[in-house]
């Protein structure tokens, strides 16, 4: 075969697997909203920047439509202000991949309490992309069909007693009283809350019994089906009396974790990112490590 003939069909063949993965992402839009979960991401490390190249290529591959971050998105101590230079770092070099050019929805962490709380949520009238839109907040997502889903986004370290000092202006009382509004008035087919800490882990000393006494009751009572988490630095699936407790906080820095009550899928020391697809009748959720590989499939 003649050199042009061999550069041409190279050029074939790419176009056939261009067109062959539009197709895959229009197909992927249709069956579900694709959205990826990560967290406790920002120390602006090579593990990190492995991380954020995988969550590149899955993102491009499934049609991601947004991203939800857990928390602790800047190590050690928040930013002190918009100009700080670890959105440049940590943030926006980081996650430079066009797939990742898509809204950001994020909550405060505990580390991100040590720091100018104001300044994150500032953020975002600069970016287009960043969407802390307060400490807390909630985003719908249409559905086929027209059913939707209801995220309702939290501040969880005014909840974790031990943290109530860093708390400042932030009332648990507005928060939970907004909370329990919100979840009972809600008509969404899915109902996802989406906090920093979790309230059941297999992460030594991480799990929050504040949780499991304000936020667990609420959950059931106004049948929340799924809550996403990070502060554990593990991937985690839970499931407590038909709520399922994701875990996604193996950003940068994962750790040992191991199985406790309810738990249906638990992996320590690996660093990795959740991959979520919204559809009327299903949650599809697939854990993913730092190479893109699948770690763990299931479904809600």
């Amino acid at each position: 075969m003649s050199t042009a003939n061999q550069v041409s069909r190279r050029f074939f063949l790419a176009a056939l697997a261009a067109l062959a993965l539009k197709r895959s992402q229009a197909e992927a839009a249709e069956s579900g909203i694709p959205f990826i979960v990560i967290g406790d991401w920002g120390t602006g490390s090579i593990e990190q920047k492995r991380l954020a190249v995988a969550m590149g290529r899955t993102a491009d591959a499934v049609g991601a439509r947004f991203i939800i971050s857990t928390g602790d998105n800047f190590y050690p101590a928040g930013v002190t202000s918009v100009e700080d230079p670890q959105w440049k770092t940590s943030f926006e070099d980081m996650y430079d991949a066009p797939s990742l050019m898509i809204p950001w929805y994020a909550v405060l962490g505990n580390h991100d309490h040590k720091g100018n709380v104001r300044a994150q949520l500032s953020y975002t009238q600069r970016s287009s992309r960043w969407r802390m839109l307060d400490a807390h907040y909630k985003h719908a997502e249409v559905l086929t069909g027209g059913s939707s889903a209801e995220f309702f986004f939290i501040d969880t370290t005014p909840i974790v007693r031990q943290y109530a000092s860093w708390t400042g202006r932030f009332s648990t009382n507005e928060q939970m009283a907004w909370l329990g509004s919100e979840l009972a008035g809600s008509t969404a087919r899915w109902k996802i809350v989406v906090g920093h800490h979790p309230a059941y882990t297999g992460e030594p000393g991480k799990g929050s019994r504040a949780l499991v006494d304000w936020l667990v009751p609420l959950f059931e009572r106004h049948r929340v089906q799924v809550y996403l988490n990070g502060h554990s630095h593990n991937l985690e699936h839970i499931v407590v009396r038909g709520v399922h407790y994701l875990t996604s906080g193996a950003g940068a820095a994962p750790r040992n974790a191991s199985a406790v009550g309810g738990t249906r899928f638990v992996r320590g020391q690996q660093l990795g990112f959740l991959v979520v697809r919204l559809s009327p009748d299903a949650i599809d959720v697939e854990f993913s490590d730092d190479v893109g590989n699948s770690l763990y499939r299931a479904k809600v």
